[in-house]
């Protein structure tokens, strides 16, 4: 069951995807490796400070799971900084990506790893024959929502109260939001 404490976004095409640039000097884009969870938690957990991410997460949520495609990391020089992971929940969202735990170490931000992995998996779902693409987030993520805005990806309410909490957000961000309901 999706988590509708949650806000919503969905990019209604995988047309028009941005190129990925060559990343910055030391950083690699590619697929989490065999025994690299441990490092995955780690990420996760400075990502995610308010998470209990471990090694045990890591496989129970990202690797064990068969909706879980693919999860796509950055490393740098040898280390995992940043990920994302292609999701695939045909019982909830039916022909849509769904892009799920967009993390960065918090000492490897401002460097758009969060973005570009963010169109890798939206390359994912293009390859795949998906429609379109969703993602979950939460109010206070005002600087990943920032960069999906300006993927292309538009609010959605699931509940009554999430109109507001978009307004909300768009007054954080000192714009008004397309929101569909």
């Amino acid at each position: 069951m999706p988590d509708i404490t949650q806000l919503f976004m969905r990019r209604p095409h995988l047309d028009d995807l941005p190129a990925i640039p060559d990343l910055p000097a030391g950083y690699e884009m590619r697929v989490l490796r065999d025994s690299e969870e441990q490092m995955l938690a780690e990420v996760l957990a400075a990502a995610f400070p308010d998470y209990p991410w471990d090694f045990d997460k890591v496989c129970r949520d990202l690797r064990d799971p068969d909706d879980i495609e693919t999860v796509y990391v950055i490393a740098h020089e040898g280390k995992l900084v940043a990920t994302a992971t292609a999701r695939y929940v045909p019982d909830w969202y039916p022909d849509s990506q769904y892009v799920h735990w967009v993390g960065v170490h918090s000492e490897h931000r401002g460097k758009q790893l969060g973005k570009w992995l963010t169109v890798r998996v939206m390359e994912h779902g293009r390859e795949a024959g998906r429609r379109d693409v969703v993602l979950e987030t939460d109010d206070f993520r005002i600087p990943a929502i920032k960069v999906y805005l300006n993927l292309g990806y538009i609010p959605e309410c699931r509940r009554d109260v999430d109109e507001e909490r978009w307004r909300a957000v768009g007054e954080v961000l000192g714009r008004s939001l397309q929101i569909n309901r």
